[in-house]
């Protein structure tokens, strides 16, 4: 399947999704020095809105449609990745990015602001690959409820695509973590955000090898 042909498609459903519960990503910070930022560098408030903590008007969305297929795009060539999708017959309802890498490389990447959790992700997993579920995206306005149904098939798939025993992803989303705990029982290990890893997201391991 040709994946590029979906890449706007699936950035707009991005978009939507992270715009809405439990992300509430809707437009970017300032970027300047010195100004407190939002956790995570974005806001809640709509486009046009003037922001309380820099005074200044807040003009692009958290993720911008060029961004998002150049990131997609760069992924793809640089690693090991695989695509899920499930859709009705509004279009795309779910998609899900997943990729393989050596432990070091995701701890650089996705930690690159935070030092301790990427020692503790080091020290979990040593020098080894792992699966990274990177992103799983939902646009509820298609399809409101159950798009985690399949959660337990979706990461099968990933496993047997990309042939590495175990995933590993962070999410603030609830509905992630009980999806995993649900279809995968005592494989699966969560470590609890601020108590058990210093990062303000959940961590969640799902262990393939005895299944």
């Amino acid at each position: 399947m040709e994946i590029e042909k979906y890449y706007d498609n699936l950035a707009q459903v991005y978009q939507q999704a992270f715009a809405g519960d439990p992300w509430f990503e809707v437009i970017k910070c300032a970027d300047l020095q010195d100004v407190k930022r939002c956790v995570g560098g974005f806001s809640t408030l709509p486009v046009g809105t003037t922001c309380e903590m820099c005074g200044n008007c807040l003009i692009k969305p958290a993720y911008e449609i060029p961004e998002l297929i150049e990131k997609f795009t760069q992924i793809s060539k640089t690693r090991s990745t695989a695509w899920y999708f499930e859709g009705n017959q509004n279009g795309i309802t779910l998609a899900a990015l997943a990729w393989k890498a050596y432990v070091k490389i995701i701890a650089e990447e996705k930690y690159k602001d935070n030092t301790e959790m990427q020692e503790w992700i080091i020290n979990m997993f040593g020098d080894k690959e792992i699966i990274w579920l990177d992103e799983v995206f939902a646009d509820r306005s298609k399809k409101p409820k159950g798009n985690l149904s399949n959660f337990r098939s979706m990461c099968f798939g990933f496993v047997d695509q990309l042939k590495v025993p175990i995933i590993a992803f962070r999410t603030i989303n609830e509905r992630m973590v009980s999806a995993a705990k649900r279809d995968f029982d005592d494989q699966c290990v969560m470590y609890k955000r601020y108590e058990e890893v210093p990062d303000r997201r959940d961590f969640i391991v799902i262990n393939f090898q005895d299944l």
